[in-house]
């Protein structure tokens, strides 16, 4: 007996690690994501295969791990028990977030492994960043609130979603419904953020309002003033607006003008919900920018670790700054004039340890290990890697780019308490404008700024109004969510907050889910057909809005963001030391406990929802259905989503039905990373078209990829 191990976390993740070491550290094992899972509710009580409302926790307080022994590995789990029964020494080498501290510390507590067990946290897959890490090896003993936190949420979300999924699938779900209604810790918040939304948007009754504006001259040059009101302070009374018009006929006076030189950092480093939520403008997926990125990550090396949650650096990178924007200027689509980097230090800045407290990961940013091989990867990468580099890139090149330097000058007169003026900029200095050109986080009003000319007016000048007049105009709803304004509005849960107090104690967490998450959660609603998309923007199904109906009479809290990011910030509590785990679980599980409940009363009355699933397509008739208008472009027919019939004749006789299946959605995933293809967004409702696109691509996967990577989502149960 005796000798080292490594787990990585899944076969990519080994051959990196082959790659950089070699086996000095002993030999190297893959898993498969989770390889051991929580035992069933059956398993543990059998009076739990029948469905009621019973809170399914076991008595002693956590379910027990059993081994996932589908998909081959049965196989690759004896093979890591056979090999912990001859080691002395494992180090724990998976992604050094929460599951996966969970994945590797799961399989040496089910075989009670007694030896020495080390870590190695990396953020970064190149070889050099891979043999720094296990040059800086601690014991996984300081790991261990990491677990603890992994372990509460899985416990938590296993208890309270089966609960609350048996109790409100028993008293709601609609007759001809196949399957369960989902509810989760994280996904019912989310759907509830969505339905509220549309609730809004269906209630809203547009009101005219008026646009006020007054031109101005001195005799030679004029402007055009605007009034600009707070949006609640619009003016909606058509006689009102009239008089004020009226009080320009006639006006002469002074005119106020100011002048500033202004300066303005460069945006913040990218996270990965800033990440998705810019490349959400572009039509993609939530689920597409981190598959993408995670190409970038692990198979191209060329950036950080992807599922980042904060917008940081540690101060020590400080030291790669100037480096990192040498080989930056060396790529063609990065054309800055300033050589040298500006450092900004500090929770205003991009280097700040301050702000990386207790986050397990730094922001996306390019990779400092490999930036000799960026040029020549670039080439290689598909026209998706490539822009979503190109962004990570030049955003990291703004972050140490100079201040923007400006000059703004307002022109303006007040009637009454009435503002009216223009505005106009100067550019002085771009600085980090030159990498990323205008702030992609900027409003429409700063563009119009930029490309204003006024007259060379001083302050006091005196001038007449030529005309004055209000344009009417119609308030409008508001904008149905796309992903990445949905993302983050699931990160900025504290909004939903009631009480001031706790709305400034949430924002310092980290919301609704995690970056990890997230992308699962909106894939999860969309395919439980409870999203629609409808020009790249989400909508609630009809299902949805009725789940939402009945939740909000009946147990509100269940969909409060601000109440589910309250237990996300207790689950981060344990993380930090803060919070006892148990305590977590018990917090989390009485909400369940209580919805259940109330379900029961409910179900008592036998009321449930008036939906009739049986004139209705099926979500995988629906998901093909969708992807064939796509791909012909086109529009789906009118009530095609909510009529089986019109449904079925869109796609035609040999299609009906013809959704592909969650395997081959998988497969089909897993080949577009591993081959290093595009999967293109159109196809992933056709069978047909999955088919061709596995059939054309497999052949391209690395020789041990076709049996070993096809890994479940290690964040299902969300």
């Amino acid at each position: 007996m005796g000798g080292s191990i490594v787990i990585a976390e899944k076969p990519s993740q080994a051959r990196n690690l082959r790659e950089a070491l070699g086996n000095r550290y002993g030999r190297i094992l893959s898993a498969r994501g989770h390889i051991f899972k929580l035992a069933e509710p059956a398993e543990v009580n059998e009076a739990w295969k029948k469905w009621s409302y019973e809170v399914l926790r076991p008595e002693s307080g956590f379910y027990p791990l059993r081994p996932d022994n589908s998909h081959g590995k049965d196989k690759l789990i004896a093979e890591i028990k056979a090999a912990l029964k001859e080691a002395d020494r494992v180090i724990i080498a998976t992604d050094c977030d929460r599951e996966g501290q969970a994945i590797g510390e799961n399989i040496l507590r089910y075989f009670k492994f007694k030896g020495e067990v080390l870590r190695a946290m990396f953020s970064a897959e190149d070889p050099v960043s891979l043999r720094q890490s296990f040059e800086a090896l601690k014991p996984n003993e300081h790991y261990r609130p990491l677990y603890a936190a992994a372990v509460a949420r899985a416990q938590s979300d296993q208890i309270a979603n089966l609960t609350a999924t048996r109790a409100v699938t028993i008293a709601l779900k609609p007759h001809g419904m196949k399957g369960a209604i989902g509810i989760g810790r994280v996904k019912t918040p989310t759907m509830g953020i969505v339905c509220a939304r549309e609730r809004e948007i269906q209630g809203f009754e547009p009101r005219p309002y008026f646009d006020l504006w007054v031109d101005v001259s001195d005799g030679k040059e004029g402007l055009r003033l605007k009034h600009f009101p707070a949006h609640e302070a619009r003016v909606f009374d058509q006689d009102l607006a009239q008089r004020i018009i009226a009080s320009f006929d006639p006006w002469k006076g002074p005119l106020q003008v100011t002048f500033e030189k202004k300066k303005q950092p460069p945006p913040r480093l990218m996270d990965l919900p800033l990440l998705q939520q810019r490349a959400a403008r572009w039509g993609w997926s939530a689920q597409k920018t981190l598959d993408v990125a995670q190409r970038l990550y692990e198979t191209h090396k060329v950036t950080t670790y992807p599922r980042a949650e904060t917008k940081y650096l540690p101060e020590a990178e400080k030291q790669n700054a100037q480096a990192m924007l040498d080989g930056l200027r060396e790529l063609p689509f990065v054309k800055v004039a300033y050589e040298n980097p500006t450092y900004r230090m500090g929770k205003r800045g991009c280097f700040s340890d301050e702000g990386l407290a207790g986050a397990s990961h730094h922001a996306i940013i390019p990779n400092f290990k490999t930036r000799d091989k960026w040029a020549r990867v670039l080439g290689a990468l598909s026209g998706d890697e490539r822009r979503l580099f190109e962004l990570i890139a030049l955003s990291y090149t703004a972050a140490i780019g100079p201040d923007r330097h400006y000059d703004r000058t307002e022109i303006s007169l007040m009637a009454g308490q009435r503002k009216f003026a223009a505005s106009g900029i100067v550019e002085r200095q771009p600085g980090w404008r030159e990498a990323l050109g205008a702030d992609p986080d900027a409003s429409k009003k700063s563009d119009a700024e930029a490309a204003a000319i006024l007259p060379p007016w001083k302050d006091r000048q005196i001038v007449n109004a030529v005309k004055a007049g209000a344009d009417k105009k119609t308030t409008k709803p508001p904008a149905r969510f796309n992903e990445g304004t949905l993302i983050k509005a699931m990160q900025e849960a504290w909004k939903y907050a009631r009480d001031p107090k706790t709305a400034e104690r949430l924002k310092g967490a980290a919301g609704i889910g995690t970056p990890a998450t997230r992308a699962s959660i909106l894939e999860g609603l969309k395919t439980q057909n409870l999203f629609e998309v409808i020009d790249k923007h989400l909508a609630p199904s009809t299902l949805a809005l009725a789940i939402y109906d009945v939740l909000l009479k009946e147990a509100p809290e269940i969909l409060d963001p601000a109440a589910t990011a309250e237990m996300e910030l207790a689950l981060d509590g344990i993380l930090k030391g803060e919070q006892d785990p148990r305590t977590v679980v018990d917090t989390i599980v009485a909400r369940a406990a209580a919805l259940a409940a109330k379900m029961e009363q409910r179900g008592q009355s036998g009321t449930k929802l008036d939906i009739d699933f049986t004139a209705k397509p099926s979500p995988k008739m629906l998901q093909a259905a969708r992807a064939k208008a796509k791909r012909i472009g086109t529009r789906l027919p009118k009530d095609a989503t909510t009529d089986r019939k019109i449904c079925s004749e869109f796609l035609g006789p040999r299609l009906e039905g013809n959704g592909p299946s969650d395997a081959q959605l998988a497969f089909a995933r897993k080949i577009a990373s591993d081959a290093n293809v595009d999967l293109p967004d159109a196809i992933l409702g056709d069978r047909a078209a999955l088919s061709a696109f596995i059939k054309k691509n497999k052949g391209k996967l690395p020789k041990r990829g076709a049996k070993s990577e096809g890994i479940k989502d290690k964040h299902d149960r969300r």
